[in-house]
């Protein structure tokens, strides 16, 4: 009995030994990693660091760059653009005009008076249309075209031997571009 005592005891010894080391062991791997966590970071690390955030910067900027380049491109261009189309609204209210003068020069005058008003007002057309093909109106001209639904409007159709379809027989209201815009399609008649 008095074996299995010693014995009984050498291994509680041994037992709280093993524990202490044990517990020794984990406490000092506890400490270790928060001593990992709350040290300064070195300076490799700093370095890294520092160059991560270098180079976010710099991409940040070089995006805004390009940013305030491509606005720079764009206003530019819509300033180009509205200087080379500013006067089409004028000329577009002045073809209305351009139009009664044709019709007025349409009749023809009986008197040697109405003969001179007439005189007067195709002058007058004249100088209109001269300062309007100044500044880039044209007339359509589609009288023997093709019809084509871009320039022209078509609203009667009329099947005529000898013509082939879709050509363009009479003229109804001229149509007119400023530079490379269209103001007014030509309103025709066109053959079937």
């Amino acid at each position: 009995m008095a074996k299995d005592k010693k014995k009984k005891e050498v291994t509680e010894e041994v037992t709280e030994e093993v524990t202490e080391e044990v517990t020794e062991e984990i406490v000092d791997k506890v400490c270790a990693e928060e001593l990992e966590e709350t040290k300064e970071p070195t300076l490799e690390e700093q370095i890294e660091t520092l160059n991560n955030t270098i180079k976010e910067l710099k991409n940040n900027m070089l995006k805004q760059h390009a940013d305030l380049e491509n606005t720079k491109k764009r206003l530019e261009k819509e300033r180009v653009t509205e200087r080379k189309y500013a006067a089409m609204n004028v000329c577009k209210q002045i073809i209305t005009p351009l139009d009664h003068f044709d019709l007025a020069l349409k009749h023809e005058g009986s008197t040697e008076e109405v003969q001179n008003f007439l005189q007067g007002f195709k002058m007058i057309k004249e100088q209109l249309s001269k300062a309007l093909e100044e500044q880039g109106v044209s007339s359509i001209d589609a009288l023997d075209e093709e019809y084509n639904p871009n320039f022209h409007q078509a609203i009667m159709t009329e099947k005529v031997e000898g013509k082939e379809a879709n050509i363009v027989l009479e003229v109804l209201q001229k149509g007119y571009m400023y530079k490379d815009r269209l103001i007014r399609p030509a309103i025709v008649k066109i053959s079937e």
